[in-house]
C-alpha cells in the first residue's frame, strides 16, 4: 500500500494516454476532481482553509449533479474526491449520489469529519467508495473539541462511527481503504502517536501526519514551527505493520519552504473543482473568487463549460510569476507540476535511460 498510494507524489504516469493528449496540444478532460456537494459544516476547526467561504447552508442539487456525472463518466473522468467547504455527509442525498458517481464509471472518494458518516450510511454507500478518509485532530475529548469547535462528545462518536465503518468493511467484504488524517499543530503534538495507536486498534489501513499550509484567503492565520516534527515521525513510524500504514508527510514539511521550481500550472488540465453553488473553479484555492469561476453547472453543462474559450483562458493565467506570487506553499499540484515542467523541458541526455 505504502508505494502504490503515493502520498505525497502524483500518479499521472498511470495515465500516459492522457498526458500524451495534453503534449499533443489537445483538449483533455480532467482526470480528477474534487467536488464540495454541501457549504455546511458541523465543525469549525481552528486551521480550515476554507472559512472565508462562511459555511453556507447550500447544497448542490443532486439531480443535477447526477446529470453531469454521466457527462463526465463519458469524457474520461476517473475520479471524484467528495470534500470540498464543507462536510459532505451534511447533504441529504449524499449515499445517493455516492453510490450515482460509482454507477457512471467513476471513483469516489471522500474526506469527512466522521460525525454524520455514521453505520447506517456507511452501510449505504461504503460499497462505492475507494477511499474513506476521516480528518481527526486529537486523541483525547478536550484536545479535539478544542481544535474541532464542535460539540462535546463528538470524538467519541466518530470513533464509534469508525468502528462501524470498518464494520461494514469486513460485513460487505469490501475493499474501500480506511484512514485517518491530523493536521499537526502546537496543541495536538503530543497526542499524534496515542491517535495512531487508537486508529490501529480500530482496524483502520493507514494513518497520515500532515502539516498545515496556509490558504490565502482563509481567515485562520497560523504559525507553526515544524524544525522538531521528525522526531515525531520517528515515534510514529514504529507502529507500522504489514495491514497497518503510517504517512508521515516529510515531504510535505520541506515544500513549505519550496519556492515552486516549474513555470506553469499545467495540472490544472487534470484537475478541476465543483463547490456547492456549482461553480468550476480551476482549484480550491480561488473557490469564491468571481474572476476565476470556468462556469456553473446550473447554467450550462460542464462540457460546455469545461471546454470554453473562458476556461482555456482562465488556465492560461497560471503562469510562472502569477502562481509564485498568488498560489499557497505545499499545493496538492505541485509534485504533478513538477513532472509535467520536466517532460516540457527536459534536460540534456534524455535518450540514455
Amino acid at each position: 500500500m505504502s508505494d502504490k498510494i503515493r502520498m505525497d507524489s502524483h500518479k499521472l504516469i498511470y495515465h500516459p494516454d492522457r498526458v500524451a493528449a495534453w503534449q499533443r496540444g489537445e483538449l483533455i478532460y480532467p482526470i480528477e476532481m474534487e467536488i464540495g456537494i454541501s457549504g455546511a459544516c458541523n465543525h469549525r476547526c481552528i486551521f480550515c482553509a476554507v472559512d472565508y467561504m462562511e459555511y453556507q447552508p447550500r447544497i448542490l442539487q443532486a439531480d443535477v449533479l447526477i446529470r453531469n456525472l454521466k457527462i463526465l463518466g463519458k469524457n474520461g473522468l476517473k475520479s471524484i474526491i467528495y470534500a470540498g467547504e464543507g462536510e459532505p455527509m451534511a447533504h441529504p442525498d449524499a449515499a445517493e449520489i455516492i453510490n450515482a458517481t460509482k454507477g457512471f464509471g467513476i471513483d469516489a472518494a471522500m474526506s469527512t469529519n466522521g460525525v454524520l458518516f455514521t453505520g447506517e450510511k456507511a452501510g449505504e454507500c461504503l460499497k462505492s467508495l475507494t477511499w474513506v478518509r476521516y480528518s481527526i485532530a486529537g486523541a483525547t475529548d478536550k484536545t479535539y473539541e478544542y481544535i474541532h469547535q464542535c460539540k462535546k462528545g463528538d470524538l467519541q462518536v466518530v470513533l464509534k462511527n469508525m468502528e462501524d465503518a470498518v464494520r461494514v468493511k469486513k460485513d460487505q467484504k469490501l475493499s474501500t481503504t480506511l484512514g485517518a488524517q491530523l493536521l499537526l499543530l502546537p496543541e495536538n503534538k503530543d497526542e499524534v502517536v496515542t491517535l495512531g495507536k487508537m486508529m490501529r486498534e480500530i482496524g483502520f489501513d493507514y494513518f497520515t501526519v500532515k502539516p498545515f499550509s496556509q490558504h490565502p484567503s482563509s481567515k485562520a492565520k497560523l504559525q507553526v514551527d515544524y524544525s522538531e516534527a521528525e522526531e515525531v515521525g520517528k515515534e510514529l513510524r514504529w507502529l507500522q505493520t504489514d495491514d497497518f500504514k503510517i504517512y508521515f508527510r516529510s515531504q510535505s514539511i520541506e515544500n513549505l519552504g519550496m519556492e515552486k521550481p516549474y513555470h506553469d500550472c499545467c495540472g490544472l488540465h487534470f484537475m478541476a473543482y465543483m463547490d456547492s453553488a456549482g461553480d468550476v473553479f480551476p482549484c480550491i484555492v480561488y473557490m469564491g473568487q468571481d474572476e476565476y469561476i470556468y462556469g456553473n453547472i446550473y447554467e450550462e453543462d460542464f462540457d460546455s463549460i469545461w471546454e470554453s474559450e473562458r476556461a482555456k483562458d482562465i488556465r492560461g493565467i497560471f503562469c510562472e510569476e502569477f502562481i509564485k506570487k498568488n498560489c499557497r506553499k505545499n499545493c496538492r499540484l505541485d509534485e504533478m507540476n513538477k513532472y509535467l515542467d520536466e517532460i516540457r523541458f527536459p534536460g540534456a541526455h534524455v535518450n540514455f535511460i
